[in-house]
């Protein structure tokens, strides 16, 4: 997890690195696997088209997945992932997962006040009063290549140009437009 600001100077320097310690290259990679979303644009964006270019050039296949989707493999609930200070993501994972973005401030509007909420346990959020039944979902990271794996196996894979981000909010850039209007 680096910070996004440095995201696009040291992505490349940090794949090669792991390319290293592996012994591999990038052509003994059969699949590449890319989370979607939801997070920072800049970071998104940058981390979708590394991987859209590497399995370009190489003709390979893509699992694009959402932190929601992997978070989905192993809880059943309501979930809020860091936004920015002030905002948070916030999913109702179910039979389906329906999300969004919103103020914390606005959250009971979205997830009624005495849920059980989770949250990852490197992104603790203070919720307020509001919700005091707070579940940390401790070592996401564990889940992710396993869901990736699943994801391979049962053929759900991407072409190059197929695999989208998933952005829950405009970015900072168009925002700012829409509110000079």
């Amino acid at each position: 997890n680096m910070p996004c600001t440095k995201h696009s100077e040291s992505l490349l320097g940090h794949v090669e690195k792991a390319l290293g310690k592996a012994k591999i290259t990038l052509q003994d990679i059969d699949v590449f696997g890319n989370v979607s979303g939801p997070g920072s644009f800049t970071g998104i964006r940058i981390g979708l088209a590394t991987i859209k270019a590497f399995a370009y050039a190489l003709s390979k296949k893509v699992v694009n997945v959402s932190r929601f989707d992997v978070i989905s493999s192993f809880y059943t609930g309501y979930v809020v992932l860091k936004c920015t200070k002030t905002s948070v993501y916030y999913a109702k994972i179910d039979k389906e997962i329906t999300y969004g973005v919103c103020d914390i401030s606005d959250l009971t509007k979205h997830i009624p006040a005495r849920c059980k909420v989770a949250m990852l346990d490197s992104e603790q959020i203070d919720l307020g009063d509001s919700y005091k039944n707070i579940v940390t979902l401790a070592d996401y990271d564990k889940y992710l290549l396993p869901y990736m794996l699943q994801c391979v196996n049962t053929g759900k894979l991407s072409d190059s140009n197929n695999a989208m981000p998933l952005y829950i909010q405009l970015s900072q850039a168009e925002r700012n437009v829409g509110d000079k209007k």
